[in-house]
C-alpha cells in the first residue's frame, strides 16, 4: 500500500513514514524472538521441544480463531443480516 506523498519527496521520507507505521509490532515480535532465543541459550532447552511449544501454542490460536469465526456466522446468520 503506497503512502500518499508530494511528487518532491524523496524516497527515504516515504521509507521512514512506512517504518514508523509499523514499528511497535515488528520490534515487539523480534524483541519476543530474542527473549525466546536467549531463554534456550541460557537454560539448554531442546529447539524441538520449543517447537513443539510454539506449535501449540499457533493450534490455539487458530482453534480459538476458528471457534470465534464460526459464532460471528452462527450470530449473523441466526438474525437474518
Amino acid at each position: 500500500m503506497a503512502l500518499p506523498s508530494t511528487p518532491d519527496e524523496p524516497a527515504y521520507r516515504l521509507w521512514i513514514r512506512r517504518f514508523k507505521r509499523y514499528r511497535t509490532p515488528v520490534l515487539a515480535v523480534l524483541a519476543t524472538g530474542m527473549l525466546v532465543a536467549s531463554a534456550i541459550g541460557s537454560f539448554d532447552i531442546p529447539w524441538q521441544e520449543v517447537a513443539g511449544y510454539l506449535l501449540i501454542c499457533v493450534l490455539g490460536v487458530a482453534s480459538i480463531a476458528g471457534a470465534a469465526a464460526l459464532m460471528v456466522f452462527l450470530i449473523k446468520s441466526l438474525s437474518g443480516r
